[in-house]
């Protein structure tokens, strides 16, 4: 058996991917198929008996550091992109500040704000992905506020991501993710249905994961239903303050009952495949009044504030950031050169 999501991320294809499929001579059966994001890496599938063996293939990459600095005039929106920021990137600084500051009220025209971000280079291009390591802002009304990136030890944790010093997200919706890891095997939308073939819509999103993974809450809210349903096996509805439901299902284990008040991270399940299911993983779906939605309406975020052993390492990581910036600032005073640096990655 073979399933492409458990080998790439289906929620970050976008028009211009390419994917070049390779026949044996006699055109029945897929030989070889390659798959291209981006000029640096090529996911390599090979038929190998009844299925196909995946390899990534990379190019190397250099990874470059920069420091944009600029002022308020008009928008925070317009400003950052006027200073060099990707839309991407823009949002990320937005998401971050704005939940410390108010803009409308007290951000002013001449506030002081500043950048220092490592991009991906390859072949002088810059590539998505860039990491935004510190934010600053500084105004006479907002005061000074800071930013720092946390990076989770866990390869693709939802928790990595810009924090306040004291180890705050940048959320402003209260919302979180239901597993500590995402890796999106099948998107909310049409597709094909992996037991019958046929085109058929998918009422949610499937998360990849190990059988006996917690399952959390994403919000604040009450049980309205902890239990087995037909196809969807074990299955977790609770209902939000904004009216909506959240649906967690194929799971090998419920820690809740129907009628209980539950909290955003808190653990409600296991990860199972239980009910019509190919294999383990989490289901989550959203719902508005009896209608599925697109789960990305909600918008996710890894955590309200770091615990005690995360603030360990992300008070470490703060100290060689503010180390890294100032070698940085050193070196381009010194060269006189505008204040970008390249290292090899």
């Amino acid at each position: 058996s073979f399933h492409f999501g458990n080998f790439v991320d289906v929620t970050t294809i976008q028009p211009g991917d390419t994917l070049k499929i390779e026949l044996t001579p006699d055109g029945e059966r897929i030989s070889r198929l390659v798959f291209v994001q981006e000029p640096t890496a090529r996911h390599v599938f090979t038929a190998q008996d009844d299925s196909l063996a995946y390899n990534l293939e990379q190019l190397p990459v250099e990874t470059r550091l920069r420091i944009l600095t600029g002022k308020l005039k008009g928008t925070m929106d317009s400003s950052l992109l006027a200073a060099g920021l990707a839309p991407a990137e823009k949002q990320q600084v937005n998401n971050g500040l704005e939940a410390d500051i108010n803009f409308p009220r007290d951000a002013k025209n001449g506030d002081t704000f500043s950048i220092f971000l490592q991009e991906r280079i390859f072949e002088g291009r810059k590539l998505s992905g860039s990491k935004i390591l510190y934010v600053s802002y500084t105004g006479i009304q907002t005061g000074k506020h800071e930013l720092f990136r946390y990076e989770d030890p866990a390869e693709k944790s939802v928790l990595s991501g810009l924090y306040t010093v004291e180890g705050k997200s940048n959320s402003i919706t209260g919302v979180g993710y239901p597993l500590s890891s995402i890796h999106v095997i099948s998107k909310f939308g049409r597709r094909i249905d992996p037991f019958y073939g046929h085109w058929r819509q998918h009422q949610g999103v499937d998360y990849r994961a190990r059988h006996g993974t917690p399952v959390y809450a994403v919000a604040n809210g009450t049980v309205i239903s902890a239990r087995y349903s037909g196809g969807w096996g074990n299955e977790i509805r609770i209902r939000h303050s904004s009216g909506l439901v959240t649906q967690y299902a194929h799971l090998s284990s419920m820690r809740v009952r129907g009628g209980q008040k539950v909290s955003r991270g808190q653990v409600i399940g296991k990860v199972g495949s239980t009910g019509r299911s190919t294999g383990s993983h989490l289901h989550f779906g959203l719902l508005s009044g009896n209608k599925y939605i697109n789960p990305s309406q909600l918008r996710m975020v890894g955590a309200e504030k770091l615990n005690a052993s995360q603030m360990v390492k992300f008070t470490k990581q703060m100290q060689a950031i503010r180390e890294q910036m100032a070698v940085f600032e050193a070196v381009t005073v010194r060269t006189g050169s505008g204040a970008e640096t390249v290292v090899k990655s």
